[in-house]
């Protein structure tokens, strides 16, 4: 059966995702991509899957790296895991808002206590993201961000990457992870402060009211609170861990090139590092 035939379960920036018959999907990338970039997603996914994080199995093709090709696209197969979205809950029951703020938080914790062995370190993405950065921001940025890095703790332990209600699937029995792609060997911090700026500059999608824009900021400000306070009670961290990093992971998200947001990620590195030119 042709792809366009197949039922689109989901779908993001860089990929759908396609029914696949015998409690499987196909994430099916969008025409173009690059084989490496699936390649990775597909080896940490298998990683993350393996050392028992809640990642769904991965399933390979004959192919030499395992990679999948449907109608000219790439693609990773998946095991299917049934149960709505953390944030499509949300939408049908509001009410669970706090309940959700904190299972985020528990489930994020449980990640960041699994050694990161085999996954690619995470400073090597951040030491990228400040050299290719240089359009964006100033010298000046660039060498504090440097400075800043190499001061920080070398710890690696399991981070996601982009950890969000929309990425926690709340299957029957226990909470599952998607989009393990990302994945690195980093610092907890880091990866919490990723999912901070997540919560913060994610936009909402175009024709929003404004009224309805303001409101959901008020409801993400809210769970973000929730989710940090009952974070930092389980691992013993604290918002100037998370303060540490995050002109850096604000380097790291602006190299994703996503407009709305690239502004207020430069007045953010600004404040934190200082010396931008935002031209």
């Amino acid at each position: 059966m042709a792809a366009q035939d197949r039922e689109i379960v989901g779908r993001g920036r860089t990929a759908e995702i396609l029914a696949w018959g015998d409690g499987r999907v196909m994430k099916l990338y969008l025409e173009g991509s690059s084989r490496d970039y699936v390649r990775r997603e597909a080896e940490v996914s298998r990683l993350a899957h393996r050392a028992g994080l809640p990642a769904p199995a991965v399933y390979d093709s004959d192919a030499a790296d395992g990679i999948h090709e449907v109608d000219g696209r790439l693609g990773i197969l998946f095991e299917r895991i049934e149960g709505p979205t953390m944030m499509r809950d949300l939408g049908k029951r509001p009410w669970m808002l706090i309940a959700h703020s904190r299972r985020l938080a528990v489930l994020h914790a449980e990640i960041h206590a699994a050694p990161g062995e085999g996954l690619p370190p995470m400073r090597g993405r951040i030491e990228w993201s400040i050299e290719r950065a240089s359009g964006a921001i100033g010298e000046r940025a660039q060498q504090a961000a440097r400075q800043r890095l190499r001061a920080l703790p070398d710890v690696r332990q399991v981070c996601h990457g982009d950890f969000h209600p929309d990425n926690v699937i709340l299957r029957r029995g226990s909470p599952m992870v998607i989009d393990w792609g990302p994945a690195s060997a980093g610092h907890p911090a880091a990866d919490v402060a990723w999912t901070y700026l997540l919560y913060r500059f994610a936009g909402t999608p175009p024709g929003t009211p404004t009224a309805l824009r303001l409101l959901l900021a008020l409801v993400r400000r809210w769970s973000l609170g929730v989710y940090l306070r009952t974070y930092f009670r389980l691992t013993g961290r604290s918002w100037a861990d998370v303060e540490a990093w995050l002109g850096l992971i604000a380097i790291l998200r602006l190299a994703d090139g996503i407009p709305e947001e690239r502004m207020r990620l430069i007045r953010l590195i600004e404040r934190e590092l200082g010396g931008v030119s935002a031209s």
